[in-house]
């Protein structure tokens, strides 16, 4: 279960402010997402990626754009009670880098980046390639 694994704390950010202010929170806490919420239900999400290309490079000025002018609406989340495999399905047909993670009353519960379920399935990969070689008492073949 994703809610059992090291599914990253997330840092989030209210729709009404700032790009300003959300490019501030994102250097300060060194990390390249938030999650816009309302009621700590996720709403949006908001890269620094997005900041970049929709606010800076449109030449829009981040002091007086709100976050919620230029988030992502209704981001695909994942629960806490899925699965790794779920977590592959979802970022597959999503197509982005990061996915937050709610608990059964939608509440935003952490973030996990598409690294992590690539890390996590090479250590199930390893663990794997460990419980064959026991059980046939040699070496795995390597791929």
């Amino acid at each position: 279960m994703l809610g059992e694994m090291s599914i990253k704390p997330v840092v989030t950010i209210a729709p009404d402010a700032s790009v300003q202010e959300a490019a501030r929170l994102m250097r300060t806490k060194k990390v390249g997402a938030l999650i816009v919420t309302n009621a700590r239900k996720p709403i949006g999400i908001l890269t620094d990626r997005d900041i970049t290309v929709d606010v800076v490079a449109a030449g829009s000025d981040p002091a007086t754009t709100t976050v919620s002018s230029v988030m992502h609406r209704r981001p695909r989340v994942l629960r806490e009670d899925q699965g790794l495999f779920d977590a592959v399905k979802a970022f597959s047909g999503a197509g982005v880098r990061r996915l937050p993670v709610v608990n059964r009353a939608g509440m935003v519960k952490g973030i996990i980046a598409l690294d992590d379920v690539l890390m996590l399935l090479g250590n199930e990969m390893a663990h794997v390639s460990t419980a064959l070689s026991r059980s046939l008492g040699r070496p795995a073949a390597a791929a």
